[in-house]
C-alpha cells in the first residue's frame, strides 16, 4: 500500500483573462532574491448544466536562482507576468488570456482576528503562459476518502449535494485535508452506491470561486416598511465531476494506518497555529509615550 511518502497525484488547469496581478520583492534569510506575485484569473466555464464565471486568485513565489546558481526560470515567468495586461488596466476586452498548467492546490488554514479557526485552500502555479479558450478551472487529484455525507441546508434540510472529505499526501509526507461537493444527482447516486471511507480515489473537477448574495428573512413585525437586508458570500467549491468507478486496488491505495499519522501531525499544527495566534492577542500591547492629542 501507498504511504505518506508517496505524493499525491496533484494537477491544476486554469485558462482565463487575467484580471489583476500583484507583486512584491525580497530577500531570503540567505540573501537570495525571490519575488512573488498574486494574480487573479477570470474564467468562464461550462460543465455539465452549468455555465458560470469565477475569479480565481492563484499565488506564485520563486527564488532568483537556481540551487546550481542559475536563473530560475520560474523567477523569470513572473517577469513575463508582468508584462502581461490586465483587466484592471487594460478592460476585460484588452487583458491578456494566461493559461495555468502544472499548478496544484493546498489545505490553507489560518485564524482570523476574531480568533476563528479558517480553513480553506489555495492555487499556487509557478509558471503563467499565454493562453486561449476554453476557459477551464480544473483539476485532477488522488485522494484517501475520510467521509462522505450529505449537505444539508440552514434548516437541517437535505441540499441533494454530497460532501466528501478528502486527505491530499503532499511533498514531504505533509497531509492536507480538503472538502470536496458532488452536485450531479446522478453522480450522487452512484458514489454514494460504489464509494466508501477509506477508500483511494482519483477524482477530477473543476474549481468554483464565486460570489452569492443571500436575503434575510422577513421581519414578524406587524408595523412599518419591511426593508430587504442582503449579505454577499464567497462561494469556494471544489466540484467532483467524474472519478473512479471504485476505490483503488491495494497495491495503488493509501494505508488507512499512515492517513492516521499524518491526520494527527495536521492536527497538532492546527493546534499549535490557535496557541500562537491566542499568545499573539493576548500580549501587552506597547507603552503609550505620549497622552497627547495630536491638535495639542
Amino acid at each position: 500500500m501507498k504511504t505518506l511518502m508517496d505524493q499525491s497525484t496533484n494537477k491544476v488547469t486554469i485558462v482565463g483573462k487575467l484580471l489583476d496581478a500583484t507583486f512584491n520583492s525580497g530577500k531570503t534569510k540567505a540573501g537570495v532574491p525571490y519575488e512573488r506575485a498574486n494574480i487573479t484569473v477570470r474564467v468562464a466555464q461550462h460543465y455539465g448544466d452549468h455555465d458560470e464565471v469565477s475569479e480565481i486568485p492563484v499565488s506564485m513565489f520563486a527564488s532568483q536562482f537556481t540551487q546550481k546558481g542559475t536563473l530560475n526560470p520560474a523567477w523569470q515567468s513572473i517577469q513575463d507576468l508582468r508584462k502581461m495586461k490586465t483587466a484592471q488596466d487594460h478592460g476585460i476586452d484588452g487583458a491578456d488570456t494566461v493559461r495555468i498548467t502544472g499548478a496544484n492546490i493546498r489545505e490553507n488554514n489560518f485564524v482570523s482576528k476574531s480568533g476563528q479557526l479558517v480553513t480553506g485552500w489555495q492555487i499556487n502555479t509557478s509558471f503563467v503562459n499565454a493562453g486561449n479558450t476554453p476557459e477551464v478551472a480544473s483539476f485532477i487529484l488522488d485522494i484517501f476518502i475520510m467521509d462522505m455525507t450529505d449537505e444539508l441546508d440552514r434548516d437541517g434540510d437535505p441540499t441533494g449535494r454530497l460532501i466528501i472529505k478528502g486527505a491530499l499526501v503532499q511533498y514531504g509526507g505533509k497531509l492536507d485535508v480538503l472538502q470536496f461537493i458532488v452536485e450531479n444527482p446522478d453522480a450522487v447516486d452512484y458514489i454514494s452506491s460504489h464509494w466508501n471511507p477509506n477508500d483511494t480515489n482519483t477524482v477530477k473537477g473543476r474549481i468554483r470561486v464565486t460570489s452569492t448574495e443571500e436575503k434575510s428573512a422577513p421581519s414578524t413585525s406587524s408595523w412599518g416598511e419591511d426593508v430587504p437586508d442582503t449579505t454577499t458570500r464567497m462561494v469556494r467549491e471544489l466540484i467532483i465531476t467524474k472519478g473512479d468507478d471504485e476505490g483503488k486496488e491495494e497495491d495503488f491505495a493509501y494505508d488507512p494506518v499512515e492517513i492516521k499519522k499524518g491526520f494527527n501531525a495536521r492536527k497538532a499544527e492546527i493546534e499549535q497555529l490557535q496557541i500562537d495566534a491566542k499568545n499573539k492577542s493576548t500580549a501587552p500591547a506597547p507603552a503609550a509615550t505620549s497622552n497627547k492629542y495630536t491638535w495639542e
